[in-house]
């Protein structure tokens, strides 16, 4: 069914058109695809879609490393200087890869009104090492990890 309107605003006319569309459809309007869905995604396909779709191959790199490590170590936990030791790269360009996936993460937001799925979040160094000390520990959001270390890293 398809209902239009033609009304007109301070500053110029709307044309308001709605469509009936079965759940599940893609639509494409003027080349932008949109997806017609019953509600929110669920974690799992939230972090596989942001994870495929958003992610530069050295964002998925560096969130790939931090599913590895924390499924090796079985907790949650993780520096950048264990990203960089697991990825062979520096500490800096561990730095500069995942400052660059925030452009990533506000593309999510933007589109989607939620926070990105796969993100560090940060954690006090004395609930992953009693006793103290002054590094920066990180975490992926609860079982982000287990969905990420399965899924191709490079997308071509």
């Amino acid at each position: 069914m398809l209902v239009s309107h033609l009304h007109e605003s301070a500053d110029m006319p709307i044309l308001e058109i709605k469509l009936n569309i079965p759940e599940g459809t893609t639509v494409e309007i003027n080349g932008l695809e949109a997806f017609v869905s019953s509600g929110p995604d669920s974690v799992e396909d939230s972090v596989r879609r942001y994870f495929t779709k958003y992610l530069s191959n050295n964002g998925r790199k560096v969130f790939g490393a931090a599913a590895r490590i924390e499924d090796f170590q079985g907790r949650p936990g993780f520096t950048f200087e264990d990203l960089a030791s697991n990825l062979s790269v520096t500490y800096e360009t561990v730095k500069s890869w995942h400052r660059t996936s925030g452009r990533s993460a506000k593309r999510w937001k933007r589109e989607t009104g939620t926070q990105e799925p796969i993100r560090f979040d940060w954690i006090a160094y004395d609930d992953v090492a009693p006793g103290g000390g002054e590094r920066t520990m990180y975490r992926l959001p609860e079982d982000v990890a287990e969905v990420i270390r399965d899924l191709p890293v490079f997308q071509g």
